[in-house]
């Protein structure tokens, strides 16, 4: 039975929207040569090509993009399922706009992938002291948990979750990341899979994923630090990832011996 990781991106592999450090990007990808993995985000390729280097893309088995809701395989869309939000939900998420007290509006509030809605009060576009100076808001008021909760109530088959530092997921009821086990267990039937993420808790965008696994043998899951940290990706680095290797593995990483025919997601891209 071998190991199968799943990684969700922001916070866990990459800080949030930025690209992944170099000194993470040289442990990342000597590791990424000699083991079998996954990604999954709730941004779309676009964005995950930004932060991620193309040498791991390329090593990866497949990338699930917009939390689930797409897969990428060897730079190929393989399914999208797509998400039409109804009027009376933009126009819900337009009041929340104009009602929040936060007062800084950056641009690209209301983004539709396609396949998911993503909501931000601060916008997509901020800039890096916008998108912490929100955090620190929103982590003083809860005003993303409280709207997806809202969210909830009003619509009984969509789901809302928090995600990344700056904004909420939308999408119709189990299309989100609980998706990806299942998928993955087509490639690879029968082996242990460890997930690592870091909004794993009940309200964050890992938690559906999380939850199916916890209910099942021969899963793990990791939580990356402490919710959007900017230093989430050390805990994955020398806490998840070294506790987790075989002797083999430890071996080859020494020698340096790359893994045999990488599969997967050279173009694909998704991110939290």
């Amino acid at each position: 039975m071998k190991n199968i990781y799943i990684f969700d991106m922001d916070g866990t592999l990459t800080p949030s929207r930025r690209k992944m450090t170099k000194d993470f990007e040289e442990f990342y990808s000597n590791w990424a040569e000699n083991h079998t993995f996954f990604l999954v985000s709730g941004s779309n390729l676009e964005k995950i090509k930004e932060q991620v280097p193309e040498n791991i893309l390329n090593l990866s088995e497949g990338v699930f993009t917009c939390g689930g809701n797409q897969l990428w395989l060897n730079g190929e869309l393989s399914y999208n399922h797509e998400f039409k939000p109804e009027n009376d939900l933009l126009h819900f998420l337009e009041e929340k706009l104009k009602e929040s007290p936060y007062a800084v509006r950056a641009g690209n509030h209301i983004e539709d992938r396609g396949s998911m809605l993503n909501f931000s009060v601060v916008g997509r576009d901020c800039s890096l002291d916008q998108r912490l100076h929100y955090f620190e808001y929103d982590c003083e008021s809860n005003e993303r948990n409280n709207i997806a909760e809202e969210i909830m109530i009003k619509w009984d088959n969509l789901d809302a979750v928090i995600g990344g530092q700056i904004s909420i997921d939308i999408t119709p009821k189990g299309m989100n990341k609980s998706q990806v086990l299942g998928e993955v267990k087509k490639f690879f039937p029968n082996e242990k899979y460890i997930f690592i993420g870091d909004r794993t808790m009940e309200g964050g965008n890992d938690y559906p994923l999380a939850k199916i696994m916890n209910n099942q043998e021969n899963c793990l899951v990791f939580q990356a630090g402490a919710p959007s940290a900017e230093d989430g990706y050390k805990a994955v680095s020398y806490t998840h990832l070294r506790a987790h290797e075989t002797p083999e593995h430890r071996v080859c990483r020494r020698r340096g011996v790359k893994k045999k025919g990488g599969g997967g997601g050279g173009g694909g891209g998704g991110g939290g």
